[in-house]
């Protein structure tokens, strides 16, 4: 069973609230056929749309849940799709927020207490680069002439959301907006707890938007769908007979 968790929280002057949550849904979407070829039969589960999105808390647009009601959540969810007699779930994750991969993993420790296996595919609690997330393969297929730098709302995202859902893209902005290049994960390491703290004076943007192309978006997330279908099936070991 895949299980897609999103978050609505600001991204930028140019993308819209739901990029994480239709991040989540396209990575299902697309690692689902590598699953059925594993022999596998994945099953897609309506999503969770909201989560847990400290960093961006008092930018518009933005609603956040606790990390205790996240957690909650996910173990209601889960629990009742378990009810119906599945026993593993996939959560896919595009939020990457570190008080939302909390809630995921204390999820996850409270489901494994039940004996329901949880695997999270996309962006997971614990994970060190590089990961199908983030990785040189993943930054070769960037335009960006900095694609470390590229984050929340940069190239990266921004290309996805033109090769899914074009028309809720500002185009015209995102063409206009410079590079927002900031050291976020040295500012993360020093416990910054908002997009404020990570990039004083921004926009709320982390990257250059400008550089997106739908192309980009298409190649990236085929590539990490490929690369994490390989980590699931080894996870996952031999499918069940029919």
């Amino acid at each position: 069973m895949l299980l897609p968790l999103g978050a609505i929280e600001q991204h930028g002057p140019h993308l819209p609230l739901l990029v994480d949550w239709r991040g989540a849904e396209e990575l299902a979407r697309r690692v689902a056929p590598h699953l059925r070829r594993g022999g596998w039969r994945p099953v897609l589960a309506p999503s969770i749309p909201y989560g847990v999105s400290t960093l961006a808390v008092g930018w518009p647009g933005t609603v956040s849940l606790s990390v205790p009601t996240l957690r909650r959540l996910i173990v209601e969810v889960v629990g009742g799709l378990a009810s119906h007699g599945f026993r593993r779930f996939i959560l896919t994750n595009y939020q990457a927020d570190p008080d939302h991969l909390l809630a995921i993993a204390q999820a996850r420790r409270t489901l494994a207490r039940r004996r329901l296996r949880v695997l999270v595919a996309g962006f997971s609690p614990g994970a060190k680069p590089p990961t199908p997330m983030v990785n040189r393969r993943i930054q070769a297929l960037m335009r960006s002439p900095n694609p470390g730098a590229e984050w929340h709302s940069g190239e990266l995202e921004t290309a996805l959301m033109l090769s899914v859902e074009p028309k809720l893209v500002r185009q015209r902005i995102a063409r206009r907006l410079a590079p927002a290049w900031f050291d976020f994960r040295r500012e993360l390491a020093r416990g910054a707890r908002n997009f404020r703290d990570l990039g004083p004076g921004g926009a709320g943007y982390f990257g250059w938007p400008a550089a997106a192309r739908a192309r980009t978006g298409r190649a990236v997330m085929a590539l990490r769908a490929r690369l994490i279908a390989r980590a699931l099936i080894e996870s996952l070991g031999r499918p069940p007979r029919s």
